[in-house]
């Protein structure tokens, strides 16, 4: 889902908020770190949500008498993507456990990454999208 964040620059670094997402804010030496890093605490965000909140449009928000932007504030179009994650029970024979944390180094120990990056490789060689 698409939201605008607004980004102005503050006392050595750059500020960024998106007022759709309850006010989510983050912080970033320069601008494109801001924009890295609202990115990463929107997505945090809505995590735990139902469902995502409606993005506004720029008009939408420029004309809401409830939000105060910053005079110099810059909006900018982010990318929030939410994936979903299940738990899922998996059974291996024995010695492959055994030998697994030798390629888990480069996912930092997690399983769970490593097999989803097997499947997603997977389903790409066999041409089936996922969303």
């Amino acid at each position: 889902m698409k939201y605008i964040a607004f980004i102005h620059q503050e006392s050595g670094g750059y500020i960024a908020v998106v007022p759709d997402l309850n006010f989510t804010s983050s912080y970033g030496d320069t601008f494109e770190d801001a924009v890295k890093n609202i990115i990463e605490a929107s997505e945090l965000y809505c995590e735990d949500l139902k469902t995502l909140p409606k993005a506004s449009t720029l008009d939408e928000l420029l004309k809401n008498k409830n939000i105060e932007l910053e005079a110099n504030a810059i909006p900018q179009i982010i990318d929030v993507k939410v994936e979903k994650l299940k738990r899922i029970n998996v059974m291996m024979r024995s010695d492959i456990l055994e030998v697994l944390p030798e390629r888990l180094v480069e996912f930092n120990g997690n399983r769970s990454a490593y097999l989803q990056t097997l499947v997603l490789q997977d389903l790409q060689t066999h041409n089936i999208k996922t969303i």
